[in-house]
């Protein structure tokens, strides 16, 4: 029986249906006339399996709902949901029949969670609410709730609940026909909760085979290596030159099958070619032949090429990865190569490889900071970011050295050095954590800042040559080095000759002259090309790069006799750097112009 208090509105339509605190909460929801589907306005009835709501309490039909609104694991949701609601309607005919859970669950409808544990802890059922002679009176309701408030809004919940009941009892609805109708609901209830199980169990099942066959189409394409591909003559100058002359001592690995233990794999990186032993290749071969190679790499490489040329005379096959991207960690690891005959036809040789970084990319244990004219730099902060986030801030001490934390996961990393003074530029590059990879110290040579026309050049290197000298033609015919340090606007500024550097040259570029950049292996004890020497062009206003640093790398070829490393040209009036590529001298002339005749003309 509906009153006159506070309205309460259909969830469907917004009619008024009377009073929150009179109506069965169950018969509010199944509002039968107000039930119509948000799509189609068929009529619904007030079985829970032929109606839904969203997400935003909307109603439909379940075929518009399956449809248009949502997935079937958010429909088992919220058929999971609307059971657990409603699995027992209180029978509020008979609160006298309620049981303490029953009680609770009246507390939760009224809004009066806070007394549910003191309830609970005394016992109280429907016998004690619902009597009004013998039961909850106002001395009880004291000492049970302490708040004013919430005993006036405990007694008025109690005072509708009493006059309902006597209302309910005067109209002689039958307590049979009560029951069988709430029986009814519970029936219905426990049809959808076996629909809802069902449910349950077919998408676990579809997950379990979406998953299987996921895996199976995985490892199909695991198992499906790239066509073979001849990638020799796609390749630099300085690669196809790596492949082809090999110098004496060049690495030999041997042949890992598939199936190989991971300590028989061998491990090559990108710097120089690896010789894989191939028995029997002067046999099938009468010359140097680049062949054609297929790959299967770990899950997220990518750009990654494996040329392949076989030298009969040595019996096997210099391979050599060429990564398109170096700072890809997902480039390295684990790669299934199989080697080709000349036609492509019938398979060599088919073996694993572990590609790593090179350790020159590779988080060292430790960095030294100096700037570029070899000043220990002292205080200087490092910070390490991954996507951004900063994940390790340290600052040098007074050896300009700051350790680096071994506890990093293997990824690709963003190194941010500054100096703390505005004499310096930071130093922004990247590095790799891969597999305990890194130097125990790598030395940073911070440059300086510079004006819009000035161009700082900084070479480093290992410790072998032990002395590497710059050397810089002008057109003009000046030539500066380690005898002439200063002509003009060119200077030496650092001269080192114990290895590593800096050898740290400045120019103040000139309109219409050109200037000649070379390295020159002043003393003999190592080679040119194993140097490991690295020069750093420090002007993001010239060339053509964005970057502020544009650094090139010694070409690691098998060039034995190379004095000089013929490194770039650099146009004053356009401010252009145009590299050499692999091109390096042998003879020792360093204090004449023989390199700048040759080379200016050029």
């Amino acid at each position: 029986m509906l009153t006159s208090s506070t309205p309460s509105a259909c969830p469907a339509c917004l009619t008024s249906v009377g009073s929150a605190d009179d109506i069965n909460f169950f018969r509010k929801i199944w509002h039968k006339k107000c039930f119509r589907c948000k799509t189609c306005e068929k009529q619904l009835g007030t079985d829970n399996a032929t109606m839904r709501y969203n997400d935003d309490q909307t109603l439909y039909c379940v075929r518009h709902l399956v449809d248009g609104t949502t997935s079937t694991e958010k429909i088992n949701s919220k058929l999971i949901s609307s059971y657990e609601k409603f699995k027992r309607p209180l029978d509020y005919n008979h609160p006298e029949r309620w049981s303490i859970d029953d009680v609770v669950q009246w507390l939760k409808e009224v809004s009066l969670n806070e007394c549910i544990e003191e309830f609970q802890k005394n016992e109280i059922d429907g016998s004690v609410l619902a009597d009004e002679a013998d039961g909850l009176n106002e001395n009880m309701i004291k000492q049970l709730i302490s708040p004013i408030g919430t005993q006036l809004k405990f007694r008025k919940a109690l005072r509708i609940l009493r006059n309902n009941t006597k209302v309910c009892q005067k109209t002689n609805i039958d307590p049979k026909e009560t029951q069988e109708k709430s029986d009814g609901s519970l029936q219905l209830l426990h049809t959808i909760q076996q629909q809802t199980e069902q449910i349950k169990s077919l998408v676990t099942t579809i997950n379990t085979q979406t998953r299987q066959v996921e895996d199976f189409l995985t490892q199909i394409v695991k198992n499906q290596k790239s066509p073979p591909v001849n990638s020799f003559n796609q390749l630099s100058s300085t690669v196809q030159n790596q492949l082809l002359d090999l110098p004496n001592n060049i690495s030999r690995i041997s042949l890992a099958p598939p199936g190989s233990s991971a300590s028989a794999i061998p491990a090559i990186d990108s710097l120089a070619p690896s010789l894989l032993s191939l028995p029997g290749a002067k046999n099938n071969f009468s010359r140097v032949t680049a062949v054609a190679t297929s790959t299967d790499g770990p899950k997220g490489s990518n750009s990654v090429l494996f040329p392949a040329v076989v030298h009969p005379t040595l019996d096997g096959v210099a391979i050599k990865p060429v990564i398109d991207d170096k700072y890809n960690f997902e480039n390295y690891g684990r790669y299934s190569v199989t080697i080709y005959d000349q036609q492509s036809d019938n398979v060599l040789v088919e073996t694993l490889v572990n590609v790593v970084p090179e350790q020159e990319i590779c988080m060292p244990k430790k960095f030294v900071l100096r700037d570029s004219v070899n000043n220990i730099l002292v205080g200087a902060t490092v910070q390490i970011k991954l996507q951004g986030q900063i994940v390790f801030t340290g600052k040098t001490d007074a050896t300009g050295t700051v350790e680096i934390p071994s506890t990093l996961p293997k990824n690709c990393y963003d190194v941010e050095i500054n100096s703390g003074s505005s004499q310096h530029k930071a130093s922004v590059f990247r590095m790799i954590v891969y597999e305990n990879r890194g130097a125990d110290v790598s030395t940073q040579f911070i440059c300086r800042q510079l004006q819009s026309d000035q161009l700082e050049i900084v070479l480093k290197w290992g410790l072998l040559p032990r002395d590497l000298d710059s050397h810089v033609f002008v057109s003009d015919g000046r030539h500066v080095y380690f005898r002439a340090k200063y002509q003009g606007n060119v200077s030496l500024d650092c001269d080192v000759t114990n290895g590593n550097g800096p050898e740290t040259i400045k120019i103040s570029l000139q309109p219409n002259l050109k200037y000649l950049y070379v390295v020159h292996r002043y003393s003999r004890e190592g080679l040119l090309t194993k140097s490991g020497a690295t020069v750093t062009f420090n002007n993001g206003e010239l060339g053509n790069s964005t970057s502020p640093y544009q650094i090139v790398q010694i070409p690691v070829v098998n060039q034995p006799d190379a004095n000089f490393w013929i490194v770039c040209e650099i146009d004053g009036t356009t401010k252009k750097i145009q590299m050499f590529e692999n091109t390096f001298e042998t003879h020792n002339y360093y204090n004449t112009d023989d390199i700048a005749r040759k080379y200016f003309k050029q």
